[in-house]
C-alpha cells in the first residue's frame, strides 16, 4: 500500500535555504555596486570620447569645420551637457544632432582636483607636452574640415563619479589629430591605458 503523502519541501528547508540566499545576496551586493559604479565612470569617459569623435567625423563628412559644445546643463548645473554645433554656434539637428548628458555617476572635474593629473603627460608618452585641460564650466571643441583639432593642442577632459569617488578617474585624450585615448586612474594618481 502507498502512502498518501505527497513528496515536498519543508517549511525549515525552505526558510534555510531563504537564508542561505540572503547572505550570498548580502556578501555579494557590495561587489555588485562596486562594479555597476566603476562601469558607469566607464561609459560616461566613452560617451565623451563617441560625441568627440562623431564631431569629428561630421566635420570630415561635411569638408568644413564643426564644434563640439561642452556646457553646464541649464535645468541641472551638477550634469553637463555636450552636443555639436556648426561655427556659428547653431546645433545640428537631424540625423547629425546628438547630444549627451553627463551626471553625478561620471562628470567632468577639473584637472586640480584629481590625483596624478601631472603623472598623466608622462604615462601617456606625450613627450612633455602638457594637455589642454577642459573645464566642466564649459569649453568647445572645434575640428577642422580635416578633422584635426584648430588649436593644435591636446586636449584631457577628466571625469569622476560624485556618488562613488572611489570608483577612480578617467581621463580622455584628444590629441592635435583627432585620434583619442582613454586612461583610468586610481585615488593614488597612477594611470593605465584603457584597451
Amino acid at each position: 500500500m502507498r502512502s498518501g503523502r505527497a513528496s515536498g519541501f519543508s517549511l525549515t528547508e525552505l526558510v534555510v535555504a531563504m537564508a542561505m540566499a540572503m547572505i550570498l545576496m548580502a556578501v555579494g551586493l557590495p561587489y555588485f555596486l562596486h562594479a555597476y559604479r566603476f562601469y558607469q565612470l566607464s561609459n560616461a569617459a566613452t560617451q565623451t570620447a563617441d560625441i568627440l569623435r562623431l564631431t569629428r567625423y561630421e566635420a570630415i563628412r561635411q569638408n568644413k569645420p564643426v564644434v563640439c559644445v561642452i556646457q553646464p546643463d541649464s535645468s541641472d548645473p551638477t550634469m553637463t551637457d555636450a552636443f555639436m554645433t556648426d561655427t556659428s554656434g547653431k546645433q545640428l539637428t537631424g540625423v547629425n544632432a546628438r547630444t549627451i548628458l553627463l551626471g553625478p555617476a561620471g562628470n567632468l572635474v577639473s584637472a586640480g582636483s584629481v590625483p596624478g593629473a601631472g603623472a598623466l603627460p608622462v604615462a601617456a608618452q606625450l613627450g612633455g607636452t602638457t594637455p589642454v585641460t577642459v573645464s566642466p564650466s564649459g569649453a568647445a571643441v572645434r575640428f577642422d574640415a580635416r578633422g584635426a583639432l584648430s588649436t593644435g593642442n591636446i586636449m584631457a577632459f577628466y571625469l569622476n563619479s560624485s556618488v562613488a569617488p572611489e570608483a577612480g578617474f578617467r581621463a580622455v585624450l584628444l590629441m592635435p589629430a583627432g585620434s583619442i585615448q582613454i586612461w583610468t586612474g586610481d585615488s593614488g594618481g597612477n594611470w593605465q591605458q584603457v584597451r
